[in-house]
């Protein structure tokens, strides 16, 4: 065996005795899969899980092992039959079976039971059978293709699991059984994954990487080894070239940063006994450290590009083995507030964990990348306020194209959250959550931002506000990252066009004003946002039923305009020159409420259509408000207030004092707790 020591082997027993509850539960999590018929499929038919969605709700469909011909909705109770449903649960169903597989070997270490051996070599022995007559099939968005499942990713996870699976029944299989599998299914299944592992820096590469370098570690394979390990676009490539200078893995999103690292750790796992461990990298503990800069309040992961809430699940339970072998505070802060609402009996902890962890708490402060490069600045205030500023760079094929966006949040409510998305198989993903128009930025046209690095120009703090400018660029040179991407926007809609966000962030309330120069004086330039709650401000123009028809703007309905004191859109299509100051009487004020928490938005009217509409949340069967301004001329200037507050507000007048280049002041009157005014003076 090569993941275990036999004195790690002795410990796992002895711990399996003080806490039984540990392999009771694993005993429940794979009682149907022991107790049930061997279920394989004997072609490779299996296709993409995420497939297995809703088309009508984007809501993930209910597997139901023994209903391969009938998949139920769980939000509208739809039975969905035939493809890509029918061949969706093989995929389901291949996963149910190596996880299980891995699960029942652990069990066999830990108790000696004979039976989940058994079942486990069983279930890798009819796979093995049939494996070399799987066609190859797939063709998904970004991925090549699979035998067992529908992209080389899922071949990965398969050849992976069950490779570890097999080292730990190494010493129960019989030699026939161990020749099968290895022969039939674990050999031929790294050589697919050499032949179909692809040249650029991804989370499958990471993959399909350790799936190579597993096989090659149980089965002496230095071709193998060298090739997924130590030559270009190998583990130690990706590691060293994937991650961006602020530590944040180059797609950008916190569930692929950890992806990324579920696989790093699974290679790192298995290989930490032989020569080819680098668990030391330093790369792995800034990663891993990352996350403490960023936690929103509530501990919970903020949503960036493709991620999706289910992404998150089980990534701080990596937190595990990192500190382990890696330690440090952050990992341990990380460690403590996971286990303060829940019990430390899962599998992570009780296989790779230290047995004790010290108390260890640490204060969450505001943080930004450095001035002059890319990246993101976290704002945190009082109630939980807390604002995400997206200046980061281009991540490819799992990017949102929402560069300078904003994510806000207070009293534990996500009031203006990024939405991540929902499973790449269903409709949404692709039409309305990946896209500008549904994210807290600008966008130019109704089209996607194309690819840019953005850059931060000021961070600084004086008289108890924060003050934070960043920039995007595009008439600047640009190069794409070393991964494949689809083109999904408008390259000539951006590439004459500088856009600028300053943020002032007084701690009750922020105020923003946003920029954009070099546009397309045809084309409409969008100012978005979208709140939670209720609009409690009525809208007096036109009704539309959708924005438009592009996406995502044809998810936008019920979509009516704000009239400004009676006056028509036409006579505000031109841009007022030099510095307008706003007084109450032209400074919008629009309110939402959510739950007993009012959302008030302080907008200058400065000739731009004020549009309010309602939109898909996540998941999409409830709705959210969104906030639109669009101007024309090819440059706009947009500013604004925003306040929440649990029913004493602060904030009594809003002026605005702004010129054509963003700069000028807003004058803030606030009521203090005695009664008097005072006048904020927000130098922008």
């Amino acid at each position: 065996m090569i993941q275990f020591t036999e004195q790690e082997i002795l410990r796992l027993k002895e711990k399996a005795k003080r806490q039984p509850e540990v392999v009771e539960n694993l005993k429940q999590k794979v009682k149907e899969v022991l107790e049930g018929p061997v279920t394989v499929p004997k072609t490779g038919i299996a296709n993409w899980a995420l497939y297995y969605y809703c088309p009508k709700c984007s809501v993930e469909l209910e597997f139901h092992p023994e209903q391969p011909h009938e998949h139920r909705c769980p939000s509208c109770g739809q039975i969905l039959t035939g493809e890509p449903y029918d061949s969706s649960w093989w995929g389901h169903m291949n996963m149910r079976n190596y996880s299980a597989c891995f699960q029942m070997a652990l069990i066999y270490l830990l108790t000696g039971e004979e039976a989940y051996a058994k079942k486990a070599a069983a279930i890798m022995t009819e796979y093995a059978t049939y494996y070399k007559d799987y066609e190859v099939h797939g063709n998904i968005p970004y991925n090549g293709p699979g035998r067992a499942g529908a992209q080389t990713l899922d071949e990965a996870n398969f050849q992976r699991t069950f490779a570890m699976t097999y080292d730990l029944l190494s010493d129960y299989m019989t030699e026939e059984q161990k020749v099968c599998i290895r022969d039939g299914m674990l050999l031929p299944g790294a050589q697919f994954l050499v032949e179909h592992r692809h040249n650029q820096l991804h989370n499958h590469e990471v993959i399909i990487n350790s799936a190579i370098a597993t096989i090659g570690l149980i089965f002496g394979r230095e071709d193998y080894i060298q090739f997924s390990v130590y030559e270009k676009y190998g583990i130690l490539y990706q590691l060293e070239h994937a991650m961006l200078p602020n530590h944040m893995w180059f797609e950008g999103a916190f569930g692929y940063h950890f992806y990324a690292l579920t696989s790093f750790f699974a290679y790192e796992k298995f290989a930490l006994h032989t020569p080819h461990s680098h668990i030391k990298h330093p790369n792995y503990k800034a990663m891993m450290e990352l996350l403490f800069f960023y936690l929103e309040p509530g501990f919970r992961i903020p949503m960036l590009n493709d991620t999706n809430y289910n992404h998150n699940k089980s990534s701080l339970y990596l937190f595990e083995f990192a500190y382990r072998e890696i330690g440090g505070e952050k990992l341990l802060y990380i460690l403590n507030k996971l286990y303060e609402d829940q019990k430390r009996d899962n599998l992570e902890a009780f296989i790779y964990g230290v047995d004790e962890l010290e108390p260890c708490d640490l204060p969450l402060c505001s943080y930004h990348t450095p001035v002059g490069t890319f990246g993101h600045t976290i704002l945190r205030g009082s109630n939980d306020r807390y604002l995400l500023f997206k200046h980061d760079s281009y991540g490819g094929e799992h990017d949102h194209y929402d560069r300078l966006a904003l994510s806000y949040l207070a009293y534990g409510k996500r009031i203006a959250p990024d939405l991540g998305t929902t499973g790449y198989g269903a409709l949404l993903h692709y039409d309305y959550y990946k896209n500008t128009g549904s994210h807290n930025t600008v966008a130019i046209g109704g089209e996607n931002q194309a690819p840019i690095n953005c850059r931060l120009n000021r961070y600084e703090e004086k008289d108890g506000v924060i003050y934070v400018e960043a920039e995007a660029d595009w008439t600047a040179p640009y190069e794409m990252p070393d991964s494949f991407t689809i083109v999904q926007w408008k390259e000539e809609y951006y590439r004459s066009v500088r856009m600028k966000r300053k943020i002032a962030w007084a701690d009750r309330y922020f105020a923003e004003v946003f920029t954009v120069e070099g546009a397309d004086a045809a084309l409409p330039i969008d100012w978005i946002l979208h709140v939670s709650g209720i609009c409690q401000t009525e809208a007096d123009g036109e009704k539309m039923d959708i924005l438009s028809d592009k996406k995502p703007y044809k998810y936008i309905h019920d979509v009516q305009e704000l009239r400004p004191h009676g006056e028509k859109a036409a006579e505000r299509r031109t841009e007022t020159s030099g510095m307008q100051s706003c007084s109450s009487q032209n400074t919008e004020k629009i309110e939402y409420m959510d739950d007993g928490i009012r959302t008030t938005v302080y907008s200058m009217r400065r000739g731009q259509d004020i549009l309010l509409g309602m939109g898909p949340n996540n998941p999409s069967t409830s709705d959210i408000c969104y906030l639109i301004e669009r101007r024309y001329g090819g440059s706009a200037v947009y500013a604004h207030v925003i306040e929440s507050d649990d029913g004493k507000p602060v904030i009594q007048n809003v002026q605005f004092e702004i010129g054509e280049d963003g700069c000028g002041r807003i004058l803030v009157t606030t009521a203090e707790e005695q009664g008097t005014e005072k006048v904020n003076v927000l130098t922008m």
